[in-house]
């Protein structure tokens, strides 16, 4: 088993054997091309390739190529959304999000409320969840979207998308979702969860990264504008598409959706075998968000320990972390934390632990026992 075992796959994945084939290609004089240059072959057949893997990238959510625009990542996706809305919004001039949603929502959504917006703030349960009759307060004709958040990065717990499309859409307002981490995990159609636009990245799903997707609903129209400025490359986003990235994420795509199912409960089970152990020899240990949530992901809080301490201490051992990559440099408490009402010092000792596709039993269980004496450990130290 080589160490230190990786217990951080939703901060970021290994590209899979098979996307790196598919993309060493197009990096070369094999298949380069530049998708916009249809004036000759080479550009021609990018363009095609490109069509392609959009509509790879669709599939994974149930959707068409033409409603897919190629991003730098989710982070992008989600201030093309808001701020594109923003930029087409007329009387509505209301924001409402849940208090779980990712800093490049939430903080898009801040910044829009210093410049004419105001925003609401959704609460959620100790376990983690929005309720659909507690959304419905927030929501009103002044509107303009709901951003709820597909399945937290932190806790995993995931969210009631179809219910909050229909109080939405009731109040003439949209749905925007970050599905960042629920992309290639989870089953998702956006037809069938009636979403009017969905956010994810390649790199979480064992794709490059540098590259992401905004879908846009189609018909009816959403009425969205452009934030950058530049050529026609794509209607929302101008600059040339990086056309090996763009294979990678549609091959990662098609790989995820393959093997969902069985992945899935792979996890699922991986994620049980882990709690069940570290429940065993950790007592007082504290599970963070309630079911349903992600498979392979466990917040957990540990007794009388600091997570950053115990981080430290097992640094050779295990990678591990105590949120979202992205808030990694923030020495304040997680807000997603906070919102399920734990204290600071709860905040504090809890860890993020994430499991992947290649996790074995052999580093779980490895995983759990570290984790148990590096507990034992520091609280002899405390004491």
């Amino acid at each position: 088993m080589k160490k230190p075992v990786y217990l951080d796959y939703h901060s970021t994945t290994p590209c899979d054997p098979a996307v790196l084939e598919a993309m060493l290609p197009y990096f070369g004089a094999e298949k380069f091309g530049n998708p916009g240059a249809k004036s000759h072959a080479h550009g021609r057949r990018a363009a095609a390739t490109l069509e392609e893997a959009k509509e790879k990238i669709g599939a994974l959510i149930g959707a068409g190529g033409e409603s897919i625009t190629l991003t730098s990542g989710a982070t992008e996706s989600n201030n093309l959304a808001l701020l594109g809305l923003a930029a087409k919004a007329t009387g509505r001039k209301e924001i409402v999000m849940s208090a779980i949603e990712h800093n490049c929502v939430s903080n898009t959504a801040e910044y829009l409320s210093k410049h004419g917006f105001s925003l609401r703030i959704v609460p959620v349960t100790k376990d983690g969840f929005v309720q659909p009759e507690e959304l419905k307060r927030y929501v009103s004709d002044k509107t303009l979207v709901v951003c709820l958040i597909t399945a937290s990065h932190e806790i995993g717990t995931i969210q009631p998308l179809k219910e909050a499309a229909k109080i939405a859409h009731a109040a003439g307002a949209l749905l925007h979702s970050d599905a960042t981490q629920a992309a290639g995990k989870i089953p998702l159609n956006v037809n069938e969860l009636d979403i009017d636009l969905l956010s994810y990245s390649a790199h979480k799903l064992y794709g490059p990264a540098g590259v992401g997707a905004l879908y846009v609903r189609q018909k009816p129209p959403v009425a969205i504008d452009r934030i950058l400025f530049g050529g026609e490359q794509q209607r929302l986003r101008p600059g040339t598409v990086p056309l090996a990235l763009a294979v990678g994420f549609g091959e990662a795509c098609r790989i995820a959706g393959a093997g969902m199912e069985r992945n899935s409960k792979r996890l699922a089970d991986m994620s049980a075998l882990l709690l069940n152990n570290l429940q065993e020899k950790i007592p007082g240990l504290g599970v963070n968000g309630g079911t349903p949530r992600l498979p392979g992901l466990l917040n957990i809080r540990l007794p009388q320990v600091n997570a950053q301490d115990i981080m430290l201490e097992l640094a050779d051992d295990l990678c591990m972390s105590t949120g979202a990559a992205c808030a990694s440099a923030q020495r304040k408490p997680s807000p997603i934390l906070k919102a399920i009402g734990l204290s600071d010092q709860e905040v504090d000792a809890s860890l993020r632990l994430t499991l992947g596709r290649s996790t074995t039993e052999e580093e779980v269980l490895f995983a759990a026992e570290a984790l148990a004496s590096g507990v034992r450990k520091l609280s002899k130290k405390a004491a």
